[in-house]
């Protein structure tokens, strides 16, 4: 069980602008990086790795020695190049001297498209702070497999250690990252339907191109099957025909996407928005559906017989 201000995924947490003693020195006024009270087992529950240093201790959040722990980001811009684990900042409009104890990894707070911010993280019960500061409703995190079901059991021991304490905004994990994702899902769902109508009339209009030139030369077919073609030649022609098209249409379509780069990015999670690896197993895709497009009309032009065929007007 963890204990935290906010808890991740949702409003988010508030700035506050840090100084070091080297921008101290130089008369600076510091960064201003997101903060967070925690307590308990919050980064093991959270699965959030300790890079370096140690997690907070019960003493951590008795006295008044003023120890924090960073995000990796909030290291890596506080103290670049340096080890961050005893270094010290001072919060703005505050005397006192935290010191470092502990590095974490980066937390994606609000989303999961967006960057991973600088995150500072002060003991629950902040006893460094000048005057003070307890956080007065902090939420509980609590790792289980039975995260839909427990919440009567947890409201049963709230209620027995704190009767007059309210339990309210119950989420899950999944709940939170499910909702944070609902936006993008719609627009993602959107777009794979459109992109599968487009896939759809794309293969029904090469067939019926095809179909088209077929008939357009049939007495060409005919000619050439009289002449000794063979009907696996016949298929070929067509067929590379078809393969052209859609050669070209592959091509336009790549380069399109790469001018459209920086519009889809925005929508990707994971993914870099030029990934080779995704341009040639849809291109090949693309290919092999306009490849069995134009095989319908290719098989319908090696069965024509070329008397008929040579009849034709």
């Amino acid at each position: 069980v963890g204990m935290v201000e906010n808890v991740p995924l949702n409003e988010g947490t508030t700035n506050k602008r840090i100084r070091t003693e080297t921008s101290n020195s130089d008369g600076g006024e510091g960064v201003s990086l997101k903060q967070n009270y925690t307590a308990g087992d919050y980064f093991k529950t959270m699965q959030i790795a300790m890079l370096d240093g140690r997690a907070f201790t019960p003493d951590d959040h008795g006295n008044a020695r003023g120890n924090v722990i960073v995000s990796r980001t909030a290291a890596e811009r506080l103290w670049p190049g340096q080890n961050a684990v005893g270094q010290r900042i001072q919060r703005e409009d505050q005397t006192a001297w935290e010191t470092v104890v502990g590095v974490v990894n980066d937390v994606m707070q609000d989303g999961f498209r967006d960057k991973a911010e600088a995150v500072v993280y002060f003991p629950m019960v902040d006893t460094s702070a000048d005057g003070g500061r307890t956080v007065s409703s902090p939420a509980y995190v609590i790792k289980t497999t039975r995260a839909e079901t427990i919440t009567p059991e947890v409201r049963a021991l709230v209620r027995e250690v704190a009767p007059e304490a309210p339990m309210y905004r119950i989420f899950t994990l999944a709940g939170l990252a499910k909702d944070s994702m609902a936006e993008l899902s719609f627009t993602l769902l959107t777009l794979g339907i459109t992109a599968a109508l487009s896939l759809l009339l794309g293969t029904i209009g090469l067939y019926g191109v095809l179909s088209y030139i077929v008939g357009e030369r049939t007495r060409e077919i005919g000619v050439r099957m009289a002449l000794g073609a063979k009907a696996a030649q016949v298929r070929r022609m067509v067929v590379a025909h078809g393969a052209r098209v859609v050669g070209m249409g592959v091509a336009v379509g790549i380069v399109a996407a790469l001018l459209f780069t920086r519009t889809l990015g925005s929508l990707l999670f994971g993914v870099q928005p030029v990934d080779a690896l995704t341009y040639a197993i849809m291109s090949i895709a693309m290919i092999g559906i306009g490849l069995l497009a134009s095989y319908l009309p290719a098989r319908h032009a090696s069965n024509l017989d070329p008397v008929e065929s040579l009849r034709t007007e």
